[in-house]
């Protein structure tokens, strides 16, 4: 679904001019208004003028890099709900890690895909430009995903078992899952998320439980992400919640 009703602009905070140049040519030609910063400095004040929509952070910059303009985003009262997509050339999962955890919503690759770009910006800025208060949405967008998922219940192999549960939806927050029995709000599991090119593991906690079983006989679990086994599983399943989110355009 194009986003074509915002006022508030997009910043891209690149160091790079025909980057910046790119991405405003794309993004202009999809009903944006583009701002752009040639630095973490200038672009974290600028931000605090505009209050952009979202914010296009180059993440490999000299002086401030992104990792560190993205820290000082997350830290201001006005600026810490601003989505944030980074936007690298490197292949380093490492450093790609550090930025999720650092507060990056999305990552997209250079050189760009002008869909992808695109369909990107217009999930990270739909729910700021309804007009809601960024505090009464969702922390994380949600995305319907049909994912084989195996999970490990409880600690130490003579009092763990196996229970094979699938995704309703997905979030970076944590997940819908169906399984065959109940599982107790507050219940530790250890997750082997079975994405399509590479499976990722993380451990997470059930916080809720619909006591209602589904048509097929599974009950609904909410489960919350405690931390994921490594910077390359955390980042195979925030790239997978971006290819949904670029498939899907909403």
């Amino acid at each position: 679904m194009r986003v074509m009703m915002q006022r508030r602009p997009v910043l891209v905070i690149d160091d790079d001019p025909r980057s910046c140049e790119l991405v405003t040519a794309i993004l202009t030609s999809a009903g944006f208004e583009v701002r752009s910063a040639p630095d973490g400095a200038s672009g974290i004040e600028l931000a605090g003028i505009v209050q952009p929509s979202a914010i296009l952070l180059d993440m490999m910059m000299p002086g401030i890099d992104g990792i560190a303009t993205l820290a000082r985003l997350k830290r201001d009262p006005l600026l810490g709900d601003v989505p944030v997509i980074g936007m690298t050339a490197s292949t380093d999962l490492t450093y790609t890690g550090k930025a999720f955890r650092a507060g990056a919503n999305f990552f997209v690759s250079k050189p760009l895909s002008q869909a992808s770009l695109v369909r990107v910006v217009e999930l990270a800025v739909y729910k700021v430009e309804q007009g809601t208060p960024a505090r009464h949405h969702r922390r994380h967008p949600r995305f319907h995903a049909d994912l084989a998922v195996r999970c490990l219940v409880g600690a130490g192999a003579d009092r763990s078992r196996e229970l094979v549960g699938t995704s309703d939806n997905l979030s970076l927050g944590g997940l819908l899952l169906l399984l065959p029995e109940k599982l107790a709000p507050g219940t530790l599991l250890g997750l082997y998320l079975g994405l399509p090119e590479r499976a990722s593991l993380a451990a997470g906690k059930v916080v809720w439980l619909d006591p209602q079983l589904t048509v097929d006989g599974r009950l609904r679990h909410g489960i919350q992400f405690v931390r994921f086994g490594s910077d390359s599983s955390l980042v195979g399943y925030r790239g997978y919640l971006t290819q949904i989110a670029a498939s899907q355009g909403s």
